[in-house]
């Protein structure tokens, strides 16, 4: 995506997409402040929590070890 855009958007975690009930991205979730690991945690929990539907689905397993 970075090579694409020249250099405009660069995906880290952190960002997740949100998708519609045919699972098409709608739009997205930005969380910034901590290890990339935690803030896509948080924002997929977010989005759970809103009812809608997080790609991806599930944060990663060892979400919590990432430290600063």
């Amino acid at each position: 995506m970075a090579a694409a855009s020249d250099g405009r958007f660069i995906p880290t975690p952190g960002g997740v997409l949100l998708l519609n009930s045919e699972h098409i991205a709608i739009g997205a979730v930005g969380i910034s402040g901590d290890a990339s690991e935690k803030d896509e945690f948080c924002a997929i929990e977010a989005i759970k929590a809103a009812g809608l539907t997080p790609e991806p689905g599930e944060p990663a397993p060892d979400w919590n070890a990432a430290g600063l």
